[in-house]
């Protein structure tokens, strides 16, 4: 008997689709093959790209033997969230994605409306974006520890959080009741206008990805570095502009989602919506590689330093400043790999600044004129030998 109703119910939830399906249109190959082929590729193509960019970002924290901070773990746990809509899409396509809904088996138009594909897809938007523009911003805190950029970082972050609470909840209650949304054979339910709410919700998220692109920008151009530097910084931050494109094409693809004819006309709008969260992490974890690449700079700072030949008054001064302890410019090389050089004087008005990006830090470089006094000189003495001098002095 049981099995007899649910036979029955199943044959007229798919009665239900049909009916509520638009005017047949025709299934032209060549859409067909074109849409399946972007979903394909750029869903694996960014799935792939995610994943690896945070395996990178993990090796290169163990590589400079460095604890794994807040702001790794978040982004992990962003990278995880997103894999949810990673598979969501592949079952899509697996049911009749990217054909007009009246061209799709029955049985496959029933578990693309029953399995709840495109509910469980869109909830996973908010906390994986929230998770990993949160873990940009932390890193942002770490580079730039002054109070004032923080507190514009903590109001990203409000903003950021608010957003992903307030339009995760209209998103689920979109529909009434909630299981409407995929179950429209309820009677009496009823949707608001989905390509509304989902064009607000993306355009706050995009209000906040132009935010947090912005937020290091004016910290960067007020360092006092060349300009040829202070671009090449600049782009390593701005690579979060590939998420606001990202968002701002997944705006204009939900313009075209039509819910009666949902596998026709959802690839566009779910496909962006799932790059726009695995751009986020492949550019949150890309500043974050470079101890792997430190050879690299290692060598060109070596060509670099034969190509410009040596300078014997910084050699002596270095020396004596070794022998002697009293410099008053504190080096140390970090187990990231990377040298930070902190100045406890102030700067003068011709100092120069260098800044390279670190794992969590930025180097700063400051040239200093160090005022010489008469000393006899050593002219054939090696640095061994000066050693002498300094350690065991001439009793007369």
């Amino acid at each position: 008997m049981s099995v007899s109703t649910g036979s029955m119910m199943e044959s007229s939830i798919k009665q239900i689709i049909d009916r509520a399906a638009p005017p047949c249109a025709h299934d032209i190959p060549s859409d067909v093959a074109n849409r399946r082929l972007f979903a394909w590729v750029s869903t694996t193509l960014v799935l792939v790209l995610a994943i690896l960019s945070y395996v990178l970002r993990i090796w290169a924290r163990k590589k400079s033997f460095q604890p794994l901070k807040l702001d790794d773990y978040l982004m992990g746990i962003g990278l995880l969230i997103t894999l949810e809509p990673a598979i969501c899409e592949y079952m899509l396509m697996a049911n009749g994605l990217g054909h007009h809904i009246c061209h799709v088996p029955a049985e496959q138009k029933y578990h693309f409306a029953r399995m709840q594909l495109t509910f469980a897809l869109q909830r996973a938007n908010q906390p994986a974006l929230v998770c990993i523009k949160s873990s940009i911003l932390l890193f942002y805190m770490r580079l730039f520890p002054s109070n004032k950029f923080k507190m514009f970082a903590y109001a990203n972050l409000a903003y950021t959080i608010g957003w992903g609470i307030a339009t995760w909840f209209v998103n689920l209650t979109v529909c009434t009741p909630i299981a409407f949304y995929y179950d429209r054979t309820i009677p009496g339910g009823h949707c608001k206008n989905q390509v509304v709410s989902g064009t607000v919700n993306g355009a706050l998220s995009l209000v906040g990805d132009i935010f947090i692109l912005a937020l290091p920008i004016p910290m960067i151009f007020q360092l006092q570095i060349n300009l040829r530097r202070k671009v090449a910084l600049a782009g390593i931050f701005l690579l979060g502009s590939f998420v606001c494109v990202t968002s701002a094409i997944r705006i204009a693809a939900l313009i075209e989602f039509t819910p009666n004819d949902a596998t026709y006309t959802q690839v566009y709008a779910s496909g962006w919506t799932f790059m726009e969260m695995g751009v986020a992490v492949i550019s949150g974890n890309l500043p974050l590689m470079r101890p792997l690449f430190e050879r690299f700079f290692r060598m060109r700072g070596v060509n670099s330093s034969k190509n410009g030949g040596s300078n014997p008054t910084s050699s002596h001064l270095q020396s004596s400043n070794n022998l002697t302890g009293k410099s008053r410019f504190a080096s140390k090389v970090d187990a990231d790999g990377f040298e930070r050089i902190s100045d406890d004087g102030s700067n003068g008005p011709n100092s120069l600044r260098d800044i390279e990006m670190g794992d969590r830090t930025i180097l700063v470089k400051t040239d200093f004129t160090v005022k010489e006094e008469q000393a006899q000189p050593f002219p054939e003495e090696s640095i061994g030998n000066r050693a002498k001098h300094f350690s065991n002095p001439i009793k007369k």
